[in-house]
This record gives structure tokens, sequence and C-alpha cells, in this order.
């Protein structure tokens, strides 16, 4: 195996998960719904709540994107200082999912 392509393989990843992350940020305006006024008190702060949920989840989801390139990062950079096995490399890219 060569361990130049792995390393190169692992930043691609780890660069594309960030770049994904930021363009997904970058489309939070036209995702995230307008609230609309029903008319009611009750009603609106619904409305208003959902719509927060919502923005909420495409906010954590840009994040998580962002988590998982930190994790190939650093599992490349783990690779690159240290001489370990598949298994290794595995353990490190799964740290913290359990």
């Amino acid at each position: 195996m060569d361990f130049k392509v792995v390393l190169a393989d692992l930043t691609s990843m780890a660069s594309g998960l960030h770049t994904r992350a930021a363009d997904y940020r970058a489309l939070h305006p036209q995702l995230t719904p307008a609230v609309a006024a029903g008319g009611d008190p009750g009603l609106d702060h619904a409305i208003s709540e959902a719509a927060h949920l919502i923005s909420a989840l495409h906010t954590l989801f840009a994040d998580r994107l962002d988590d998982h390139g930190d994790k190939v990062a650093y599992a490349r950079d783990s690779f690159h200082r240290h001489d370990i096995d598949v298994h290794g490399l595995f353990e490190d890219l799964m740290k913290g999912e359990g």
C-alpha cells in the first residue's frame, strides 16, 4: 500500500467534508422557513418555535459535517505520525462515536 495515496485520500476527504459544511451553511437562509403570522399569539409562538428548531437542525447538520472532517484530519495526522495498522486507523476514525 502506498501511504502517500492514503494520506492524500484522507486529506481530500477532510477537505471535502469541511467544504460541504461551508456550502451547507451558505444555504442556511434559503433552507430556513420564514416565520408566518397566524393571527393568534399561541399559534404564532408555535410557528416561531418550529422555525427555530428547523434552523437549529440545519446548523447542527453543518456542525456534524465539520466534526467528521476534523475526525478524518485527526486520523490522517495520526496515520502520518505513527506506524499504525488499518485497525488503528479505523479506531481513530470512530473515536467518540460510541
